[in-house]
């Protein structure tokens, strides 16, 4: 029954427009965002690659459109996704692609969406902390659901496929990434200066009189991303 509803449920992510998604096992976490729903489901929406490619030295007003256009279509996806689980007879919940509520102190979520998508085999961290894809590179956006139905999880990730690249690192401009390979146990202060990375993003967004804070040069700065690009580009 669970592999089935699983197998499902990937249909219903494709045939509401996302890229892709994984499921995770969350039980023995605590203070979960909805108690007593434990599986986690991860839904992927790729950004268009052309808009991707051309951030090169910052971010443009094509990738803020864009990437408020991927966030929209995210809660929708995300809602068709809760939706159907609630029609099958399970309770499920929503996380939003982007949420208002994290620690100002801090500048961390209640429940990172990268926690989910680790524990569903979706990628692995790289070192800018950005969650990295073998097919997208850090190229997408993610939600999270949260649900009681017997969905089968994926295979957790442990480990970075990123090797001796620092192809992210060397982008930043203000050199937030530490360098450091991250694998299961290291936290993010330990891989990048995130005040750093978010009082130049917010400078950036404020200049340009954007909604959103956004930068996106180590995103495009990745060899997966790259690989991600070269794929969709038209000979």
């Amino acid at each position: 029954m669970s592999d089935d509803l699983t197998l499902e449920l990937e249909k219903v992510v494709r045939e509401a427009g996302g890229s892709g998604c994984g499921f995770s096992d969350l039980s023995d976490l605590q203070d979960l965002p909805y108690p007593g729903l434990t599986r986690g489901v991860t839904v992927l929406l790729a950004l268009a690659p052309a808009i991707i490619a051309a951030i090169g030295e910052g971010p443009t007003r094509d990738y803020h459109d864009e990437y408020e256009r991927a966030n929209k279509e995210l809660a929708r996806i995300g809602f068709e996704v809760v939706r159907f689980l609630e029609k099958a007879g399970y309770r499920a919940g929503l996380i939003d692609p982007t949420t208002q509520e994290y620690d100002e102190g801090t500048l961390s979520a209640p429940f990172p969406h990268k926690t989910a998508a680790l524990r569903a085999g979706v990628g692995w961290i790289g070192k800018c902390d950005l969650l990295v894809t073998e097919e997208f590179g850090s190229a997408f956006r993610m939600c999270t659901i949260f649900t009681d139905a017997p969905l089968t999880p994926g295979d957790p990730s442990r480990e970075s496929r990123c090797g001796p690249c620092t192809d992210c690192v060397l982008a930043c401009p203000v050199k937030a990434p530490t360098g450091k390979d991250w694998m299961e146990g290291v936290y993010r202060d330990e891989l990048v200066d995130i005040f750093a990375c978010n009082r130049y993003a917010r400078k950036l967004s404020a200049d340009n009189g954007w909604s959103h804070v956004i930068c996106g040069i180590c995103i495009q700065a990745c060899p997966w991303t790259r690989r991600y690009i070269n794929s969709r580009s038209v000979p």
